[in-house]
């Protein structure tokens, strides 16, 4: 079936007509319209403005003038900012719009991909709509049209006009995809994939060649039930070559390390982003630093983890793609701390805890003695020594006698009855953390203080203060902020005393600063 763009008037009389079909303008808004929508569903609170051509841009033709073949969607983007936008304009058949996100924290330079590559999948589909492509469409329709925009992003060659394969990301995320839908021996189906880039150099890759017998690594592959526990997708993951292939199964912190003794090989030494990531998928970032290799993980939570540049760049968690953009995210939270070294740690703590979906308070305060009284109950701060009770007046008309006291549970001089053991307190393991600075703890024992109920909290040179703190914030709390759950609430209220990480349980990290949420992770 062939398309025709004319006017109605200029219809054979003897052709069905197909009313607003044949009116161009329709043609141009079906193509704006899924641009805005899909724009949409990777920032849902983002607002979209039909605005004027910017003053200075020459636009060749206006959006009622039917595009001709080959022509393509006309797609220009401005920032209105040199840094961290917070909108972008852009431009489809002439018409320019403002997208503007909701977050405080603007859009950063992989937002900005991520939008081009949207505009890209839908140039390619106009294209491929006036046979000016040699791929098919039915390649752009395997899976959701949210996991081409996210391989175009990370794969921009593959969605040229010029293109005429299938995305090698974007078949790896529909088998993976695949098979989150299925069980091996009653439990969940996790596994990975690192897919070569095509400016790779891998010292591996001179001894290990493809095998002529090697299959495309895509959905169909799911069919193949021991394949889904060859690899687990943590320590061991498949290795996809240049042409889509499989080509092997590798152990991802032996490929990170690039450490082969067999080969001599030596550890990498390519330059990537200072970006902390889950203890658990370190290595799967490091095996992205160079070459523009990606790796894909399912996870146990049945979440896809997508990993580029040295850092997760994307994950497909809730039913939808998130762009996370974590390098411009914690150069916020480094630069509120004015502590890299804290920052670090910190955010490092609320990565892992969300990884396993723990919740927890994280909480930075600027000024100690502002804090205690007012948000910190003092009988919580590992330092506070209690003053000593005064002993009680013995009642009236009552003869003076011996004094009541309580026996000390743990004197061995003491006779008489059984002595009366106090129910402990979380107060009585003080002791092991007192006077000392998160910057010295080992990782795994600041994840396990912030995982108890209540907040952690450290002043700003990193010594702590407080964990599992119940935080006062009853008093402080404003009646719109009581509506939002009690962690959120307590996240708000803490945030006016310095800088805050909340972690969910369902693995989501927000950045509190001031008593406004920043950003979400």
């Amino acid at each position: 079936m062939s398309l025709s763009i004319h006017s109605a008037a200029s219809s054979p009389a003897d052709e069905p007509s197909l009313g607003s079909f044949r009116d161009p303008r329709t043609f141009v808004r079906v193509f704006v319209g899924a641009f805005l929508r899909d724009v949409h569903s990777f920032y849902p609170g983002c607002r979209m403005e039909s605005i004027p051509a910017p003053l200075g841009v020459r636009t060749a033709k206006t959006a009622g003038e039917p595009p001709e073949p080959g022509d393509g969607i006309g797609f220009e983007m401005t920032d209105e900012d040199d840094d961290r936008t917070t909108a972008v304009w852009v431009s489809l058949f002439g018409t320019w719009h403002r997208l503007v996100p909701e977050r405080p924290l603007g859009l950063g330079a992989q937002d900005r991909r991520l939008i081009r590559a949207v505009a890209a999948v839908l140039e390619l589909n106009f294209q491929i709509l006036f046979r000016r492509s040699r791929m098919s469409i039915l390649q752009l329709r395997r899976g959701m049209p949210e996991d081409h925009y996210v391989a175009a992003c990370l794969e921009p060659s593959a969605y040229a006009p010029t293109a005429w394969a299938s995305s090698r990301i974007a078949e790896a995320i529909l088998t993976l995809r695949t098979m989150a839908l299925s069980t091996y021996e009653n439990r969940r189906v996790s596994t990975g994939a690192l897919i070569l880039g095509a400016a790779g150099d891998h010292p591996d890759e001179g001894r290990r060649s493809t095998s002529a017998e090697a299959i495309q690594f895509g959905a169909e592959l799911t069919s193949l039930k021991s394949l889904q526990r060859l690899c687990d997708g943590r320590r061991t993951v498949f290795l996809i070559d240049r042409a889509g292939k499989l080509a092997d199964v590798v152990d991802v912190q032996r490929w990170a390390d690039r450490d082969d003794g067999s080969t001599g090989g030596e550890k990498s030494t390519a330059p990537g982003p200072d970006v902390p990531c889950a203890r658990i998928y370190a290595a799967h970032a490091r095996a992205t630093r160079s070459g523009g290799d990606v790796c894909l993980v399912l996870s146990p939570n049945q979440e896809i983890k997508v990993f580029a540049d040295g850092m997760q760049a994307f994950v497909f968690a809730h039913g939808r793609w998130r762009a996370l953009d974590v390098e411009s995210k914690f150069a916020v939270w480094r630069e509120a701390l004015a502590n890299p070294r804290l920052a670090r740690v910190l955010f490092q703590a609320a990565l892992d805890l969300a990884e396993e979906r723990q919740g927890g308070l994280l909480v930075v305060v600027v000024d100690p003695s502002r804090a205690v009284g007012r948000l910190l109950d003092p009988r919580d701060v590992v330092d506070f020594e209690a003053e000593p009770e005064a002993e009680p007046e013995p009642s009236p008309g009552r003869e003076s006698g011996p004094a009541l006291y309580v026996v000390d549970p743990w004197d061995a001089t003491a006779a008489g009855e059984p002595p009366v053991v106090d129910s402990l307190t979380k107060r009585s393991i003080h002791y092991l953390a007192g006077s000392r600075s998160l910057l010295t703890l080992d990782a795994s024992v600041v994840e396990a203080l912030a995982s108890l109920d209540g907040a952690l909290v450290a002043d700003g040179d990193g010594r702590l203060l407080a964990f599992g703190a119940i935080l006062r914030h009853d008093a402080l709390s404003r009646p719109q902020t009581m509506a939002e759950g009690a962690r959120t609430t307590a996240a708000i209220v803490a945030s006016r005393f310095g800088p805050v990480l909340k972690v969910s349980e369902d693995g989501i990290v927000s950045c509190f600063l001031d008593g406004v949420r920043v950003w979400d992770l």
